[in-house]
């Protein structure tokens, strides 16, 4: 099934309503719209992951410089973050 243009619009405009400016993702056939409007869009940072880890460290210094951001993944990549996360909960 591809992706929907609408409904990545219709993400990227509730992200952007939020207050994100900095987007951390791998790269997942189901994000390709999202992380090319966020490529396209001077307003928001785009950092791509190599493993969904890294989001964690990304949107932890992000917090602490004061910037709003979201790590995009599917939802076993949420399992795999658990050792950031844990790591990050001590700070």
């Amino acid at each position: 099934m591809p992706v929907s243009v609408k409904n990545s619009e219709i993400l990227y405009a509730a992200l952007k309503s939020a207050g994100i400016t900095l987007l951390s993702a791998l790269p997942e056939t189901w994000l390709v719209h999202v992380m090319q409007m966020a490529e396209d869009d001077p307003d928001m940072t785009l950092i791509r992951l190599n493993k969904e880890e890294e989001g964690v460290g990304i949107s932890t210094g992000a917090h602490f410089a004061g910037r709003k951001s979201a790590m995009l993944m599917q939802n076993h990549g949420l399992l795999t973050s658990v050792n950031g996360i844990v790591s990050v909960a001590q700070l």
